[in-house]
């Protein structure tokens, strides 16, 4: 007998996650290069917002919470003036990152320092976002191997983001709050909810209402995908009342961390929000509208939604056709799916016998039920996205861009799904996405730049080759998850919906 024997293929050889491939963090590192680069390319403080959200992280170092009539109370020698202190309203988790690194800067006078190193942050959170996106897709449809990369790159190239990435903004912690939001709910209605998945939960949904109120519609989103998970097992609890704890949870969590603040505004304003919307009608020459007349104009939608313009001009149709196209094709792709699928026969059990045909055969007998619920819940923060925000604009408010990132994460998803629906053409389609998407990109910045900032057009050139190595990466990962297939043995593989020793259907093992 020999004594050398080949080994067999081991089942269980590891495998990077989806939401870990060179994709994924190439789409990071462009993220953060770009961010970079707009950073330097941008004048510092030099919105009307920046100078008021740095204000507050110099006000919280020194242990105080800003008042809307005060104005801004550190004020630096360069920048854009504020009459009001715009941002007090907000809860303060951003500033309480910001405030140990532009605190002792600003204290130590070098307010010039202390703000580039508060964008610094900011573009390290923008990349975070990206990483976030990635791994949301993968909880929110397990089963699709290309869609984390696809959604990744897609994200990586949002030029509303990256320009919050560039800035002190309170946004960018914001976006990713609500993507790691939205993962956590498709991890809910995927999966078994446990006491790390809860812990999880109640994290993020604590971190985003001490962040901004809007967090609320994707809160909504965790404690409903909680009621309707797959199962919850919490210790000893019988299963309804630890579906009830579990759905609770979060948001006590929420009151607990952030309801003070509200509280605050309450007192100080008038109302939760802590908006006042009546120095704006009155000093900003806003004007209320009906909500009729808000939700039928087509303006509101193209402002609010134009998140890959870059500074384009509005009517420039390129950041349209980036979004638009990969979303026709999803619908292309899915219309396929359903087809195909509907013409498929049903996959046979073996019968060998009783005990296990039973546990071979799913007991819910619909396998598409967690994929619809995710596509449900994606739609329903959509939908009341808008809603808040056509109510936001009635009262005078402006539809602004910036906004319609609270649902990056769902659009992404879309997008990500019509470059990826086919796995022979996915390489080619990411590449010419990302070969359009330089357009828009390619305008948030200066490698001419002249600044108060010390060669600042040395570090806009070197993260713009950086960005341009990355986006390389995003190809070269593109074409690689072209040539990955699920895995058919493995949990929520295929569709998403199979389990393990339970056939997957015919589309999902052909993959197209």
């Amino acid at each position: 007998m020999s004594q050398h024997r080949r080994r067999a293929p081991s089942s269980r050889r590891w495998r990077s996650p989806a939401w870990a491939s060179l994709t994924v963090w190439s789409a990071a590192l462009f993220m953060v290069a770009a961010s970079v680069a707009r950073l330097f390319t941008y004048p510092p403080l030099g919105s009307k917002d920046e100078p008021a959200h740095f204000d507050y992280a110099v006000l919280l170092w020194h242990g105080r919470l800003p008042v809307f009539e005060d104005g801004i109370t550190y004020a630096a020698p360069f920048g854009v003036e504020a009459p009001v202190q715009w941002v007090s309203q907000h809860p303060p988790l951003y500033y309480a990152i910001l405030a140990p690194i532009v605190g002792p800067l600003w204290d130590a006078h070098h307010p010039l320092l202390a703000v580039m190193a508060g964008r610094g942050i900011s573009a390290l959170l923008a990349g975070a976002v990206v990483l976030a996106a990635a791994w949301a897709a993968s909880r929110c449809f397990p089963g699709r191997v290309r869609l984390p990369g696809a959604v990744a790159v897609t994200t990586a190239f949002a030029g509303m983001l990256i320009q919050q990435g560039s800035s002190i903004y309170n946004d960018v912690l914001f976006v990713l709050l609500c993507t790691l939001a939205c993962g956590v709910a498709g991890a809910a209605i995927r999966s078994e909810v446990g006491p790390r998945l809860l812990v999880g939960a109640s994290v993020v949904a604590a971190a985003g209402m001490a962040t901004r109120l809007t967090f609320v519609v994707w809160m909504v989103a965790i404690i409903v995908s909680l009621l309707v998970a797959r199962s919850v097992r919490l210790g000893r609890l019988r299963p309804l009342w630890a579906r009830l704890v579990a759905a609770a949870t979060p948001g006590v969590a929420a009151v607990v961390c952030a309801g003070w603040f509200y509280v605050h505004n309450k007192i100080d304003t008038g109302n939760f929000s802590g908006r006042h919307a009546e120095w704006g009608l009155e000093h900003a020459d806003r004007v209320e509208r009906s909500f009729s007349a808000v939700t039928f104009d087509p303006s509101f939608y193209t402002s609010l939604f134009s998140v890959y313009r870059g500074i384009l001009r509005p009517s420039d149709p390129t950041h349209w056709v980036l979004m638009l196209t990969p979303v026709a094709l999803a619908v292309v792709w899915g219309v396929m799916s359903l087809l195909q699928r509907r013409r498929a026969p049903l996959p046979t059990v073996p019968s060998t016998s009783t005990s296990t045909s039973t546990s071979a055969v799913p007991s819910s007998g619909r396998p598409w039920l967690p994929a619809a619920l995710v596509v449900a819940m994606l739609v329903a923060v959509t939908l009341l996205l808008v809603v808040v925000e056509i109510q936001y604009v009635t009262g005078g408010g402006a539809p602004i861009t910036r906004y319609a990132l609270t649902v990056l994460e769902p659009i992404t998803l879309l997008m990500g799904a019509g470059l990826t629906g086919s796995r022979r053409l996915s390489g080619v389609l990411v590449t010419l996405w990302v070969a359009l998407a330089f357009v828009p990109y390619r305008t948030l910045f200066d490698l001419q730049v002249r600044s108060i900032v010390p060669d600042a057009a040395q570090w806009v050139h070197v993260a713009f080759w950086v960005s341009v190595v990355a986006a390389a990466g995003c190809v070269v990962g593109g074409f690689l998850d072209a040539r990955r297939r699920p895995d058919a043995g493995a949990p929520f593989a295929a569709t998403g919906d199979e389990r393990p020793g339970q056939p997957a259907s015919a589309s999902a093992i052909s993959d197209r």
